[in-house]
């Protein structure tokens, strides 16, 4: 027998019920959402008497306020006006129907269901305005301390140097140099320019996605000729310095004509030279010197003439105008000195032993550190210390010729015994290690073992002009020596040279 419960259970709504109720629930909140997104709010809707009727009309008099009807000019006015009334000049009122109505009030017969209201067209933005600063270096300045002079972050530094090699030539800066450093509205840092070289700048900036970039270009230069010409007094080199001839110019022009004139013995006062040379400028400022493209020296009378050219194959030499070689294969000096300090003397006293000991070179001295040129073609055949000559090398050019350096501070690191090396490469640097009293290099010239006197040995000369190329060589160069022949003797400064650059057309560097 069951028992009955003590107290009544509730009755539960039955689950159809139940169903009802959320339904209905659902269907409410549907409604009140889709109520609120409606265009308009109930508040704004207007009242009208007939509830069954919920359009609005498209007439301006049933919508516009009775303030505007009474500005509002009337059709015929309107129509006798000059100057129309353009939609923009006036109010904006957000009621859909109103600007296509004023569009066909203003242009009457328009099909206003055809006519699309202009989409609005958004102005590009202004680039941000940028500040740019130059900035030299000073001694003791880095890129850390050049920053926060300007009141950028070390955190932009760190950005910089990360850019890559190139970049990382700024932790090398030399005072005097300038850098462009340039910032946002904001004081931000936002790039930098900085001349590499003569030739290329470093550019530093933002790309569109505000990440710094750096790249490498070409600084915009104009190549030139020029001349110079003078009478000697004293020496070469001085004479042609007093008239601005560029200390450069000077030594190119001494070994152009080294195996024909010796400019430390046969130099005399009253000699004359010219010669017309490269230079290149940006916006009016020297950038540097290149190449003498044609050049004479008048030693005791006699008239030597070189001219600069470049064969169809690529081959660059200096040629007398009859097309015979100037060079041989050898240097006549190995590197740029100030003053012989020792001849060649198989009988000299020496300075240190004070006793007679041959000496088998001549003494070249110049300043610790001056590059020291391979005389010729040839291979290493010993590099490394040798006694009272300090540190050596020596070179075998053939069967008969060799060379040898010695007093050198340092050598050329990629060298060693069996390199190959070519004409002029630099092998290393003058210093005075070994028995020494001053910075020289001590450079001999053997020739079948024996030591020969480097200043007077006589070497064959290079191959002359093909024949092949003679009609080239002389279309290239009769010009140049045209001009060589007009400069004036003993004008202070350069003079200016309309020629073309004597170079052969194939190679891209013919100027005018």
């Amino acid at each position: 027998m069951r028992q009955r419960p003590l107290f009544k259970r509730e009755r539960r709504p039955t689950r159809a019920i139940r169903r009802i109720l959320l339904i209905g629930l659902g269907a409410f909140a549907l409604g009140t959402a889709l109520w609120q997104v409606l265009p308009g709010s109930p508040a704004d809707r207007p009242i009208d008497s007939d509830a069954g009727n919920t359009e609005i009309p498209l007439t301006l008099e049933a919508i516009d306020t009775a303030e505007r009807s009474a500005s509002k000019p009337s059709k015929a006015e309107m129509t006798a006006s000059a100057q129309p009334v353009s939609l923009e000049s006036r109010p904006n009122y957000d009621i859909p129907g109103e600007r296509e109505a004023l569009e066909a009030i203003e242009s009457p017969g328009t099909n206003t269901a055809a006519v699309e209201p202009p989409t609005a067209t958004t102005a590009p933005p202004e680039p941000e305005p940028i500040e740019e600063r130059t900035v030299t270096v000073r001694s003791g300045d880095t890129l850390s301390t050049i920053f926060e002079k300007a009141g950028l972050g070390y955190s932009d530094v760190l950005q910089v140097l990360d850019l890559g090699e190139e970049a990382k030539q700024l932790e090398r800066l030399r005072p005097g140099e300038t850098l462009v450093l340039m910032t946002d509205d904001g004081d931000e840092f936002a790039g930098l320019k900085y001349d590499l070289n003569a030739n290329t700048e470093l550019n530093i900036f933002r790309d569109k996605g505000d990440s710094l970039v750096a790249e490498i270009s070409d600084l915009p230069s104009e190549k030139r000729l020029v001349s110079a010409g003078g009478t000697i007094s004293g020496s070469l080199y001085q004479s042609a310095i007093d008239i601005g001839v560029p200390p450069a110019q000077v030594m190119q022009l001494a070994e152009i004509f080294g195996w024909k004139v010796d400019f430390i013995r046969d130099v005399r006062n009253g000699d004359q030279f010219r010669l017309i040379y490269e230079v290149r400028e940006r916006e009016g400022e020297r950038l540097g010197t290149g190449q003498i493209i044609a050049a004479e020296y008048v030693n005791r009378g006699e008239h030597y003439k070189a001219v600069r050219y470049t064969s169809p194959d690529g081959t660059t030499g200096y040629y007398e105008p009859d097309g015979s070689n100037l060079e041989r294969g050898f240097l006549r000096y190995p590197v740029d000195f100030s003053r012989i300090s020792s001849n060649f003397n198989p009988k000299r006293l020496h300075p240190i032993h004070n006793t007679v000991r041959p000496h088998n070179g001549v003494d070249l001295a110049a300043p610790t550190g001056t590059p020291v040129k391979s005389a010729g073609a040839g291979r290493v055949t010993f590099i490394g210390w040798k006694h009272g000559y300090g540190r050596v090398i020596q070179v075998r050019h053939d069967s008969e010729y060799e060379t040898l350096y010695a007093h050198m501070s340092g050598f050329n690191s990629e060298l060693k015994r069996g390199s190959t090396i070519k004409k002029s490469e630099t092998i290393g640097y003058v210093g005075m290690t070994g028995a020494a009293t001053g910075p020289h290099l001590h450079y001999e010239f053997r020739v079948n073992g024996k030591p020969r006197d480097p200043l007077k040995v006589d070497l064959p000369e290079a191959n002359p002009i093909a024949s092949k190329n003679r009609q080239d060589f002389l279309a290239q160069t009769s010009q140049a020596l045209d001009q060589l022949a007009r400069i004036q003797i003993d004008v202070e400064g350069e003079q200016p040279v309309h020629v073309a650059r004597n170079e052969h057309p194939s190679s891209g560097a013919n100027v005018d």
